[in-house]
């Protein structure tokens, strides 16, 4: 039997895992609500190894800062209540087998470029529209961490240097999809505001205060777009996240992005528009990324 892979992808709302072979293929797949405290977290973890004996390794991928190398982790967002903690040591001594950390934007980001869209390309980037936003950098086909594990913290760019609220100036907040979600379903009395199927409908009707609000956010999404452009000079941009899987949101970025350099010589001039395209994977990308940068790591102690 070929070798097979414990991944795990820790999210804000659920934990995900699957069993995976080492060319990718996905053989079962779990998903468990995430925890709020810790001692139920590190539960939650050990019981998903349990109940996959005999693979070769694990992997798994975690929102927070992570230093490849060790495994060590301080977590952010939803799960900011786990604080720093050395997740890789703590799941190498209990299952006795290689563990590899990383975090889920650069996961993504590896994901791409492993099966997905950036397979081959030699400078790109994922950028994840979500609740905030993420990214990964690719750089002479080598995923980026920076010396600070830091590297492709996209949410983190201040994007409206006059407004009063720090938080509210980043691009996390500007360019949220989940914000964008919700103000077309309130605009459009929609009944759940977190249904983005529906919001899109409304919004493929292009018109009326729907298609007002989502040209908008693609405009966000175009200079963000432009700002990461204008420092790396890519060849392609990945856009990954839920709302990546309707197509209209790519079209639309892409003319935004002509309309702005259309507007200053010097976008025209200076920046070269890269390749926009969908990320390949979706709500699986976490975890193939999280195996392919298992494999890398096991290459490179080779």
């Amino acid at each position: 039997m070929a070798r097979q892979y414990l991944s795990i992808d820790v999210g804000g709302t659920a934990v995900k895992s699957a069993r995976i072979d080492h060319s990718g293929n996905i053989i079962v797949k779990r998903r468990t609500a995430t925890p709020r405290d810790q001692a139920a977290f590190l539960h939650l973890l050990t019981s998903i190894v349990d109940r996959q004996p005999g693979v070769a390794a694990i992997c798994v991928s975690v929102p927070g800062i992570v230093n490849p190398a060790t495994g060590a982790v301080k977590f952010t967002g939803a799960l900011a209540f786990m604080g720093s903690f050395p997740l890789a040591a703590y799941l190498r001594q209990y299952a006795g087998l290689p563990v590899y950390v990383g975090n889920d934007a650069n996961c993504a980001t590896l994901a791409e470029l492993w099966l997905g869209n950036l397979t081959d390309v030699r400078n790109g980037a994922v950028i994840t529209l979500g609740t905030s936003v993420g990214g990964g950098l690719v750089i002479n086909g080598q995923l980026v961490h920076g010396p600070h594990f830091r590297a492709g913290e996209l949410s983190a760019i201040v994007n409206n240097y006059d407004h009063a609220d720090p938080h509210q100036a980043t691009v996390g907040a500007s360019a949220s999809a989940v914000k964008m979600i919700m103000a077309v379903a309130q605009a459009c009395n929609l009944p759940n505001l977190k249904d983005g199927q529906r919001a899109f409908e409304e919004i493929n009707k292009r018109k009326g205060p729907a298609w007002s609000i989502f040209t908008d956010f693609c405009r966000r999404v175009a200079v963000l777009l432009i700002n990461v452009q204008a420092v790396v000079d890519l060849d392609r941009i990945v856009i990954g996240g839920g709302i990546s899987a309707q197509p209209i949101l790519i079209s639309e970025v892409r003319h935004q992005f002509r309309l702005l350099q259309e507007g200053d010589r010097r976008l025209h001039d200076d920046i070269e528009m890269p390749t926009i395209m969908a990320a390949r994977f979706g709500n699986g990308a976490n975890l193939l990324g999280a195996l392919y940068g298992l494999l890398l790591k096991i290459e490179e102690e080779d």
